[in-house]
């Protein structure tokens, strides 16, 4: 018996008998329906990212384990405080490979100093975690301690490199204009020798009039002793030797007197324009060292 006649233009699989069944179907476009489309499952899983490590502790830590243990603690503390600390080490890759081989859990021990006084490691703590063992402090780089300038040595100093005047510069306040004083009336005497008289001593009376000190000129801020200390000691900064000179905003005054105008707060501010002197003296010195410093007016 002849088995029966199959056309190749006939849909053998599955597939594609599914595809021809719904091209056919005018209602039911296949681009509008996932009735056709064919799904694969990926068989991929999703990699699981570790987020312990082992390590093996160098002390005994409570809720941890007892030394020489190996523990799995997080990435984070052994690279910013175990390791540092020589709390515990790393386990080096054929280390952690034999330990699998055999089988080995890592697993911590909670109960590990729950009945003991143990402390608990804590970033900065400056306690041992053993009872033989102390905590490394780190390696701090220190300055070379310089020998420290007699005052004597450093009056001379301040001699050499400090020079004689020191100028500053400010704005000056302008000043009110006076009124004019009123002009008294001069009583009508007529003409002849009597009015000549009288003339002539009045103006005798206004040329021996005491003239009135012209006041000093104020400024917008001030210059402080602490302004002369900054002067002071850029002057000394030029030399290696006299820039260790150590001084200090007590250790300038202006001098004041009663000559002295502008001079304010027992001695530390000038508030007004003119030639003033300065002492500085640093302490444990006998004679202070006088300095002029003249407030000039900055034009604007």
């Amino acid at each position: 018996m002849s088995l029966p006649f199959r056309s190749r233009t006939i849909p053998q699989c599955s597939a594609c008998i599914r595809s021809y069944a719904f091209a056919a179907l005018d209602d039911l476009p296949l681009a509008n329906t996932g009735i056709g489309q064919q799904v694969r499952r990926s068989s991929k899983k999703k990699a699981v990212v570790a987020t312990t490590v082992p390590v093996r502790l160098l002390k005994g830590v409570k809720s941890f384990g007892r030394k020489g243990a190996i523990v799995p603690v997080s990435f984070g503390r052994m690279r910013n405080e175990w390791f540092p600390r020589r709390i515990a080490e790393y386990m080096t890759l054929p280390e952690q490979r034999s330990l699998r081989l055999k089988n080995t859990t890592f697993e911590r021990d909670f109960q590990y100093g729950a009945d003991e006084d143990l402390p608990i490691p804590t970033p900065g703590s400056a306690q041992s975690l053993g009872p033989t063992t102390a905590t490394t402090q780190p390696f701090i780089r220190r300055a070379p301690e310089l020998e420290r300038l007699s005052p004597e040595r450093s009056m001379q100093l301040i001699e050499i490199f400090v020079p004689q005047r020191l100028d500053f510069y400010r704005q000056p306040i302008p000043a009110e204009p006076e009124p004019p004083a009123p002009k008294r009336a001069t009583p009508s005497i007529g003409t002849g020798i009597a009015a000549e008289l009288f003339a002539a001593r009045a103006q005798a009376e206004e040329a021996n009039k005491p003239v009135k000190p012209a006041a000093a000129q104020a400024i917008y801020g001030s210059v402080s002793t602490q302004n002369v200390l900054d002067a002071v000691k850029a002057a000394l900064a030029t030399n290696d030797e006299s820039a260790r000179v150590g001084l200090v905003e007590e250790d300038v005054r202006f001098i004041a007197g009663p000559e002295v105008v502008g001079v304010e707060e027992a001695g530390r501010v000038v508030k007004h324009v003119g030639d003033f002197t300065v002492e500085i003296r640093v302490r444990g010195s006998e004679e202070g060292l006088k300095r002029h410093v003249r407030v000039n007016a900055q034009e604007v």
